[in-house]
Order: structure tokens, then C-alpha cells, then sequence
């Protein structure tokens, strides 16, 4: 502990900078005059703190001190050119919003749209959400949905109604980085398991069901960072796995609006647990969290959330019904399906020679890095341009070793300043880097 806290100290002091790779342990242990075991246990420690990362036979570096949890985590800075966080809205849907909204205020506030926070809400909205979330020919149905304040808080009730204190939840390998920040703090145990092309491997999750888990949280649809969607083979195979041990999927569908598929509840009805929002779709400025959960499941979520206080404000819900039902949902996620497309077709010129994959349906890729970078050391070059890219091991899960890669989120205000950020990412990943050294 002493020695750790003396690394922490030079961390803290910016002697050790960002980036900054630590020797090898063996090194480490050496220089020190302590055990390897010993050395092993510093960095174990350093790592619980946040304050280093790895990633696969690269070493040991300096985290981002100034960002304890990870950086998708912190509020925006509004600074420089940020394609950390996907969003994106141009002006001319902040108007056609602020038109919208400005009808539902006209006609007066109803007595639904002042109630207090409520998990569930009126019959003809449950409609409208079940409807919005359905996929042709899976219909999720109105008696399933229930409500929070947005998809962060649906994630957390989820997680709380599925897994005791100490219980375990199996993820994807790289996961969204709030779904280990929720399991952090409900003191639930996340099982990284490995990825392919498709995403989450059936035979990985069926013998971690094996050891005991509560459940299991993942992306089918474009997961993010990866983008990898599974196809309807791979969401069969998963939802066997999911029969066969009685498992409950926390199935995290909120980029299902840019590529339409059936979602993995169609294929293992009664084990899988629906989450949806307005945030992707639409804003994180006034969102939603739309949970579409079988009944068996359904008093369990709702005490959740009702525990938790991630009730839905029912101004939020009267007010993101009103903009369904007007019409603006859908004419945005057009839209942004559009710009997907162009942005990808940016993305994959300025990208040209480097390892960069995406889809033109995503709102955000994946680099990985030539050997020469480090995902650490690259995100502090990016962000000295000004430009903010999240690394590898934001998503990593637990003592997981990160890839080294970076995910780049479509969020750039206009084409021309996407354009212009991807060349200089494009620039900086063919560049030498200037690493420093403990």
C-alpha cells in the first residue's frame, strides 16, 4: 500500500503524466527490491483506484486522472470536437421539436402530465410506446411496458431487480460503460465473456451459466463499441442457452432503431427483458426509458424502479407521447439514419489503410490501433487536437485486459467538421507516437 500510494502521489503530481507506460512487474519488482507476487499486488491495487489500465501485450499505463470512473461517464465538457458520446441533433430538428413542444404546452396540461412519477403510464401511452418499440412481426405488447427517466436508470433497475448484492451477471467482453458503472454500485458482479464477429458467444455464456449466474446483460444490435449485430442464428443459439439454464437477458436495444431486426425476446419469449429509450432515438436532453418486461418479471423491475426513484416523470411521458404521436420521433431517427450512412462513407475514406470498422447503419465505429499506438497514449494525442475519442478501456470490464482501439462516436455538429476531425484521427493513427516512460 505504501508504494502504491507513492505511484498514486507522482500520478496525482502529473510526474507520471497520462499515457505514461510503467515497467514490466518483474522490472518493477526488481527496481523496488520486493517480490514479483508484491508487484503484482501494487498494480492490482493502482488498478482498483482507476488510476492505471492495460491492455493486451502492451503493459501497464497511466490512466486519465482526471476522469475516476471513465470519461463517458463525466459531463460533457462542451469543448473542442467530441466524438466520445453519440448525439447529434442539427437545427432544424431543435426547431421542429421546440414547434412540437410548443402545441403540446397550447393545449394545456393535462392532469396525466402533473401526476407524480410513475413506473407505468396511461393506457393509451403504453400503447404507443409498445408500438414503438415493436418490429415487424414481434409486437411487444402494452401490458408489458413499464417506464423510468431515462435508459441509464432502466439499465440500473434491471440489474437491481435481476441480481442480489454479490450476485453475478455475464456481459459482453467490452460493455457500455454505465452497465459496469451500475454493477460498481449495486455490488454486482459482472462475467466478461468473449466476443467473434456476431458478438457474444453462445458456448462462452452456456458454460459460465454452468459456475451460477443471475442473468446476463448485451447488445444484439450494433453492440457497442464493436458494431456488431448477431444474425438470426446467433440470437437462436443464445436464447437455447437462455431456456436451457432458465437465464433472464437484459436485452439492451437502443441503436435497434437504426437497424431494425428482430429482437432476441422474439426468439426465447419469457427470458428476456427489454431496453429501449428516447436518448439515441431522439435526445438525452428529455428522454425516456422504455422497458418492455414479461410478467413473470414485471413486480420484481417495477419495485426496482420504484426503490431506486428512476420513476418516469409523467410530464416526460405525456410529453415524449405528444412527440410520438406528432410525428417528430420518427421524422429524427430518419433522419439519423441518413447521416449514419454519410458519416460512415466519411469514416471509411478518411479511414482507408487502417483498421476501422463500422456499418452504415451505426453511429459509431471502431479503430484499432497500429501496434505502435497505445489506446491510453492515442485518446491524449486526439484530445491534444482537441478532439475527444474513447478508449478501449472504458468498456473493458473488471481486471479485463482493453484491446487497443478506440471507438469514434458520430457526433460531430456538421459534415464539415467530421470530415476534418477524421483526418486529423486518420493523421495521428499513421504517426509515430511519442511515448514517455517511468
Amino acid at each position: 500500500m505504501e508504494i502504491a500510494d507513492r505511484i498514486a502521489g507522482h500520478i496525482a503530481t502529473g510526474d507520471l503524466p497520462y499515457g505514461a507506460r510503467l515497467p514490466p512487474q518483474r522490472e518493477f519488482a526488481f527496481d523496488e527490491g520486493i517480490a514479483v507476487s508484491t508487484a503484482s499486488r501494487v498494480y492490482a491495487e493502482l488498478r482498483r483506484r482507476g488510476l492505471v489500465t492495460g491492455e493486451v501485450g502492451r503493459g501497464t499505463f497511466v490512466a486519465n486522472r482526471f476522469a475516476p470512473l471513465d470519461p463517458l461517464l463525466q459531463e460533457p465538457s462542451g469543448t473542442g470536437i467530441d466524438l466520445e458520446i453519440m448525439f447529434r441533433l442539427g437545427a432544424p430538428f431543435r426547431e421542429e421539436i421546440a414547434a412540437s413542444t410548443a402545441r403540446f404546452f397550447r393545449s394545456g396540461l393535462a392532469e396525466r402530465a402533473v401526476m407524480p412519477p410513475s413506473v407505468r403510464g396511461s393506457g393509451s401511452g403504453l400503447a404507443v410506446f409498445a408500438n414503438l418499440t415493436s418490429v415487424t412481426p414481434y409486437e411487444v405488447q402494452p401490458n408489458e411496458i413499464l417506464l423510468s427517466g431515462n435508459g441509464k436508470q432502466a439499465i440500473a433497475a434491471c440489474f437491481s431487480a435481476l441480481a442480489p448484492r454479490g450476485g453475478r451477471i455475464a456481459v459482453e467482453a467490452l460493455t457500455y460503460p454505465f452497465a459496469i458503472a451500475a454493477a460498481r454500485m449495486l455490488g454486482i458482479e459482472l462475467v466478461p465473456l468473449p466476443m467473434d464477429d456476431e458478438g457474444m458467444k453462445p458456448d462462452a455464456l452456456n458454460h459460465a451459466a454452468q459456475t451460477g449466474l443471475c442473468g446476463v446483460y448485451l447488445q444484439p444490435t450494433l453492440q457497442s463499441p464493436l458494431v456488431r449485430t448477431m444474425s438470426a442464428l446467433r440470437r437462436q443459439e443464445i436464447a437455447d442457452v437462455l431456456e436451457k439454464h432458465g437465464l433472464l437477458a437484459i436485452e439492451d436495444r437502443v441503436y435497434g432503431f437504426l437497424k431494425p431486426t428482430l429482437p432476441l425476446a422474439s426468439f426465447a419469449p419469457g427470458h428476456v427483458v427489454q431496453i429501449d429509450s428516447l436518448s439515441k432515438r431522439l435526445m438525452p436532453g428529455l428522454s425516456l426509458g422504455i422497458i418492455a418486461a414479461p410478467s413473470r418479471y414485471q413486480e420484481d423491475v417495477a419495485r426496482a424502479l420504484r426503490s431506486g426513484g428512476w420513476m418516469a416523470p409523467s410530464l416526460s411521458v405525456a410529453l415524449a407521447q405528444h412527440w410520438i404521436e406528432d410525428g417528430v420521433v420518427a421524422s429524427v431517427e430518419a433522419t439519423k439514419r441518413q447521416d449514419a450512412q454519410e458519416m460512415f462513407a466519411i469514416a471509411s475514406t478518411a479511414f482507408s489503410g487502417l483498421d476501422y470498422n463500422s456499418s452504415p447503419e451505426a453511429l459509431h465505429g471502431w479503430l484499432s490501433l497500429p501496434p505502435s499506438w497505445r489506446a491510453e497514449s492515442f485518446t491524449a494525442a486526439c484530445a491534444d487536437l482537441g478532439i475527444a475519442v474513447a478508449p478501449g478501456s472504458a468498456f473493458s470490464v473488471g481486471k479485463s485486459v482493453a484491446p487497443s482501439g478506440v471507438r469514434i462516436a458520430y457526433s460531430a455538429p456538421d459534415i464539415t467538421t467530421w470530415t476534418h476531425a477524421l483526418k486529423e484521427v486518420a493523421r495521428t493513427a499513421s504517426e509515430a507516437p511519442k511515448l514517455q516512460q517511468m
